[in-house]
């Protein structure tokens, strides 16, 4: 199989979630940031997370990844429970994921190859020719050329650090897309071509994606559910309509201003 040949992975084969939270209590020091939540993700879906300032959207991300212990509940990615697995399964899970920083989060000393490249030399097993051929076209993929491979990321304009990101993030061919504020700092028509990047990506590889943004635009254009982090736990999880339909103030504030009925053609 070809690095550029898409992949339809069992999980969304079998319908499965690729995420499941339960009864998760989530602590920063002694301050309950979570209590009770439940939160699942399912194969092939786009999955958006909102909430507040505060609200804990980014370590609730930390969970799911694997790099937070919650105090309390139950957390599998792809059927694998992050309490009391080794770290073989652990190593093989992580990989079967893919994160896109809110600023990139790009190595400033390397270049757009070697950052491409960085998660396929970490898991080893390829030799410098298969690797060159991966990162070459998942930069054809997020539409980069090849001469953009040699470039600093102190020499990409906004743009390109998010689709070079994306690139990397997508180095392990991943069946979960986690994307954090993916529009955010780009103008409008870099934003709407970023998500038409992405919804072109999903449709051609069929992974799932965990997305956390404030921006009304991009969920609209991308989500399939969404879930609402608010008062320590997820208050309502469902479509846009029916999350938009829920009474809760933060719900009415988030959806009901001028952007929101903008965004969603509400009346």
């Amino acid at each position: 199989m070809s690095a550029e040949t898409p992949v339809k992975h069992d999980a969304e084969n079998s319908g499965e979630n690729v995420v499941e939270i339960r009864k998760l209590l989530n602590k920063v020091s002694n301050f309950v940031l979570h209590r009770d939540l439940d939160f699942d993700v399912h194969a092939g879906e786009v999955m958006t997370l909102v909430g507040g300032s505060g609200s804990g959207k980014t370590q609730l991300v930390r969970v799911i990844l694997g790099l937070k212990r919650p105090s309390a509940g139950v957390v599998r990615v792809f059927g694998v429970s992050w309490d009391g697995a080794g770290y073989a399964q652990i190593r093989a899970t992580r990989e079967r994921m893919g994160m896109l920083f809110q600023n990139g989060a790009l190595y400033s000393a390397l270049t757009v190859f070697q950052n491409v490249a960085f998660p396929l030399r970490e898991r080893g097993g390829l030799d410098e020719d298969a690797i060159h051929a991966i990162v070459h076209a998942k930069l054809a993929q997020v539409e980069l050329e090849p001469q953009h491979a040699d470039l600093m990321p102190a020499n990409l304009s906004g743009g390109m650090v998010k689709r070079v990101s994306l690139a990397r993030a997508m180095a392990l061919s991943p069946e979960l897309l986690i994307l954090d504020e993916p529009t955010a700092g780009l103008d409008p028509d870099r934003s709407e071509a970023f998500v038409r990047l992405i919804k072109r990506l999903r449709t051609e590889y069929r992974f799932a994606v965990l997305m956390v943004t404030h921006d009304l635009d991009t969920l609209h254009d991308l989500t399939d559910r969404i879930a609402v982090l608010a008062d320590q736990h997820i208050i309502a999880c469902g479509s846009v309509d029916e999350v938009r339909s829920v009474e809760h103030r933060f719900v009415q504030s988030f959806f009901g201003g001028e952007r929101g009925r903008r965004a969603f053609k509400a009346a």
